[in-house]
């Protein structure tokens, strides 16, 4: 039996070339929208930030946040991690000649010196990881005291007829899609299964606050398909 990490890096090894396309098509171009909604709530308050973006993928956030003037007045150092360097490859070239450092990791061992980062983001990559606990450890080791941490994540939706709406969609329609546009129904099969897996709001807001981070909130965007948390490291 492999190990989930190379599992799914291998899945994203596969897909990587048409990674946006098939978020745009998966999620109507919502992702876009929940993207945009997930960096206002970042939190800075100092001229210099440094930030880690974890499970980058293919820069979605590094783009949206450099995009974003008003976030900080000062300067930004962006640091961008991903296993997957087929991802980061293809990163690379969407943000050309913006100014960030890439490297590849996996999220439960940094290659990083601790209270290094003002922020840390995860977008759509905490589910992916292997283990959460360590993850979350990580994350907060690498973080400044008080600094933030900001996961954007798919939730549990509440509404019961939503619910059902919604599992047909992604059990079905998702991986037909995926067969279609990348040749890979297996890989999307893997990633509905790993958001079936991956605790409810209020199980994730626990865990982040028995990992004693503090301020730990979350929003429910388009019904709680996805949710942005936030909380700071004590």
């Amino acid at each position: 039996k492999k190990m989930k990490k190379e599992f799914v890096n291998n899945i994203f090894q596969n897909i990587a070339d048409k990674y946006d396309l098939m978020n745009d098509l998966m999620s109507f171009g919502l992702h876009k929208k929940w993207k945009k909604e997930f960096i206002e709530f970042i939190d800075l308050k100092n001229k210099n930030n440094t930030i880690l973006d974890i499970g980058c993928g293919t820069g979605d956030i590094a783009l949206q946040i450099l995009d974003k003037k008003n976030i900080v007045n000062g300067k930004i150092k962006m640091f961008l991690t991903d296993p997957n360097i087929k991802m980061i490859n293809q990163g690379i070239k969407k943000l050309d000649k913006k100014k960030i450092t890439w490297f590849t990791s996996y999220a439960e061992n940094l290659p990083i010196k601790n209270e290094q980062f003002d922020l840390v983001t995860m977008s759509f990559s905490l589910r992916n990881v292997e283990n959460i606990n360590k993850t979350l450890k990580e994350v907060k080791r690498v973080l400044k005291k008080n600094g933030q941490f900001l996961c954007l994540e798919f939730g549990k939706v509440d509404n019961l007829i939503l619910n059902s709406i919604y599992k047909k969609y992604s059990e079905n329609f998702i991986p037909i899609l995926g067969q279609t546009v990348t040749g890979k129904k297996d890989s999307y099969e893997y990633l509905i299964n790993s958001i079936k897996k991956f605790p409810s709001q209020n199980k994730l807001t626990k865990i982040l606050k028995s990992k004693n981070f503090y301020d730990v909130k979350y929003k429910n965007l388009t019904f709680g398909v996805v949710a942005i948390y936030s909380c700071k490291k004590q």
